[in-house]
């Protein structure tokens, strides 16, 4: 049996190049991923909070406005 060792380029056996070439993809993998949740959470974590003030107003000039059309029904 030949074992792949942590300096050789080449591998001497289908196991140990498909061990390294996993190794490989999976690192790209796991460096894709903290990089795109880094840009994420840099360039679009704050505009949540916008939408979030946002919905809020929406919400309370709704609830003023039924409050009102309520007010102008009681008095009538």
């Amino acid at each position: 049996m030949c074992k792949c060792l942590a300096g050789n380029v080449a591998c001497c056996c289908f196991n140990c190049a498909l061990s390294v070439l996993i190794s490989i993809i999976s690192t790209f993998l796991i460096v894709f991923i903290v990089v795109g949740l880094v840009v994420y959470f840099v360039y679009y974590h704050e505009k949540e909070d916008d939408v979030s003030k946002l919905k809020d107003t929406v919400t309370d000039n709704f609830q003023s406005g039924i409050d009102k059309i309520k007010n102008a029904l009681g008095k009538t």
